[in-house]
């Protein structure tokens, strides 16, 4: 009888702790988990391809943003209280999931547009340059 008793312990805290995710085993993160948070993704108003990072906020008018005749030509700008190492780390981990290549630290290329990200600190804040343009451009 004593052994049923404690078999019955420990079925019940198996139980308990599968239950409560204890022992649940959780997929290894990839770059689309590592960084998920509970809210759907925001991207950028300025240039819709591109997502923005949680804790950056997007400057409302894009300091320049108009088409060209060979591709567009956008200059937009976020900031907020993030290390940049990541948000370096969190676009180099994103944007190629969405299809963009990465040419260089930063830099991005997609459909025969370039993205250039600078990561800008002031002060306790951390500025986002997003230059979208032409390949041939930059």
């Amino acid at each position: 009888m004593p052994g049923r008793v404690l078999l019955f312990c420990w079925a019940l805290v198996g139980w308990t702790m599968l239950s409560t995710g204890l022992l649940a085993v959780s997929p290894v993160a990839t770059p689309s988990t590592a960084f998920a948070t509970a809210d759907p993704p925001a991207f950028l108003t300025a240039i819709e391809e591109v997502p923005l990072m949680s804790g950056l906020t997007e400057e409302k008018t894009p300091a320049l943003n108009f088409d060209k005749p060979d591709g567009r030509l956008v200059e937009t700008y976020a900031y907020g209280k993030l290390a940049a190492e990541d948000a370096a780390a969190f676009y180099r981990a994103v944007l190629p999931e969405l299809g963009w290549y990465i040419i260089d630290g930063l830099v991005f290329s997609r459909e025969g547009e370039m993205l250039r990200i600078d990561l800008i600190p002031e002060g306790h804040l951390l500025v986002v340059r997003f230059v979208l343009s032409p390949n041939s451009s930059q």
